[in-house]
């Protein structure tokens, strides 16, 4: 599902950058969440296979949000995006964001060329 921004006067307008690192970090997250139901479920070998790469989706979840932490920002809109993302994550406990992604988000904001 691509990421569109909407503005106070209804326009949809296609995001692209930032967007796109937030659109990989999102479905980062469903397959672990994917993942981490069936590992609950898996017994004997099986569990032991998912949790292999379980711990493997994990470790590239955790790379793309830093990436998504990371990038500049080019306009307000982005840098709203990502805050606003950012922000669901932490209030939905949908991955353990640690102090360095958010170190990474604010600089990122500081980076902004008027």
């Amino acid at each position: 599902m691509p990421i569109q921004l909407v503005f106070s006067n209804g326009q949809m307008v296609a995001a692209e950058g930032v967007a796109k690192l937030i659109a990989k970090h999102r479905q980062s997250v469903a397959e672990l969440e994917r993942l981490g139901k069936r590992a609950m479920e898996a017994e004997g070998s099986d569990a032991i296979l998912l949790g292999q790469k379980l711990d493997a989706v994990m470790a590239e979840e955790a790379a793309v949000r830093r990436r998504a932490a990371i990038a500049p920002v080019a306009t307000i809109a982005e840098m709203k995006m990502k805050a606003a993302y950012f922000q669901r994550l932490t209030a939905h406990g949908w991955c353990e964001i640690d102090v360095d992604d958010l170190r990474a988000l604010l600089g990122s904001f500081t980076k902004l060329q008027s």
